[in-house]
């Protein structure tokens, strides 16, 4: 029994799927299935069933399940406590959720330059579990998620709002706040990055029939849409510019955040880079959630102006 058989295994059973496992493992579909079968035809049973809604556990999958993740689990400890042993030295290796990526990271890096502050850094961009892993293994150093992964310390960094966007000539431009109610009947340019579909979660709760329209991995172009008045959008403040001039920033009825967090292995306190990164990104997340409340503060001056001159005339 291989263990490359046993990773295969375990990524197919958690993710219930050959095509995700792949994905995971970094490897094609059919590989997937080639591993998985050689283990299924060394052990004598069958592990999995293939059925319409996905991949299922046989009765002999689900008790071969638990050995089999403390196999992978173990091999990856081997890899960390290795990569551990070896000197402090090299770049700092970060993994990111995009919301961070698109427009904290940029400036955390460029202030650290402009400081001297800036060890060297290496970035990948991936979902929560896919850091957690590499955070496992040793692949990267730190990593920016919402969740906490398995077999990670997490510590805070920043709480982030969602707000919801609409072009300067909207009807709803006027408004101070928004209910979700009245956003999930809009023509909506929905992230397809969110990490938890924070925001599809809380449309949804508005409106069982939500329907997006569309689907945007790229902040510009759900910010250009929006801002040529084709629908609205909900966003976290983390992501957006300081200069929004087609667009209203909204507040959301009911309010909604969540909670960016650090991870590392094992703690900040075991990596003078780490410690000084995190502080870095405290610092500069708080400021840029300030800069966007200063923001969204002279917008809501500006539309009671509007207000208070339609009521004078």
């Amino acid at each position: 029994m291989k263990l490359s058989q046993c990773s295969a295994f375990v990524a197919v059973a958690e993710t219930e799927s050959f095509t995700r496992a792949g994905l995971r493992l970094g490897i094609s579909q059919s590989a997937v299935s080639h591993a998985v079968a050689a283990l299924e035809k060394e052990l004598g049973v069958a592990l999995l069933r293939r059925e319409r809604g996905g991949v299922i556990l046989t009765a002999e999958g689900r008790r071969a399940l638990r050995h089999a993740q403390a196999v992978v689990h173990h091999a990856e400890l081997v890899v960390v406590r290795a990569r551990a042993a070896r000197a402090d030295d090299g770049p700092l290796r970060v993994a990111t959720v995009p919301t961070f990526a698109s427009q904290l990271l940029p400036r955390l890096m460029a202030e650290l330059a402009a400081t001297g502050r800036e060890p060297a850094i290496t970035v990948r961009e991936a979902d929560d579990k896919q850091i957690g892993r590499w955070l496992r293994t040793g692949g990267v150093d730190v990593g920016i998620t919402y969740s906490t992964p398995p077999g990670v310390v997490t510590a805070p960094l920043v709480r982030e709002t969602l707000y919801a966007l609409v072009a300067r000539g909207h009807p709803l431009a006027g408004a101070r706040a928004v209910p979700y109610e009245q956003v999930a009947r809009l023509p909506l340019m929905i992230p397809s990055w969110d990490p938890e579909a924070a925001v599809l979660r809380a449309l949804r709760e508005a409106d069982g029939q939500l329907v997006p329209q569309h689907h945007i991995r790229d902040l510009n172009t759900v910010l250009s849409m929006v801002g040529e008045g084709l629908g609205a959008t909900i966003l976290p403040d983390t992501v957006l510019p300081t200069v929004l001039p087609d667009l209203r920033i909204l507040r959301l009825t009911p309010g909604r955040s969540r909670q960016l967090s650090i991870s590392t292995q094992s703690g900040e306190g075991d990596d003078g880079r780490v410690r000084a990164f995190a502080a870095a990104a405290r610092e500069i997340a708080g400021r840029r959630i300030n800069e966007l409340r200063a923001l969204a503060g002279r917008q809501s001056e500006v539309v009671a102006g509007m207000a208070d001159r339609r009521v004078l005339s």
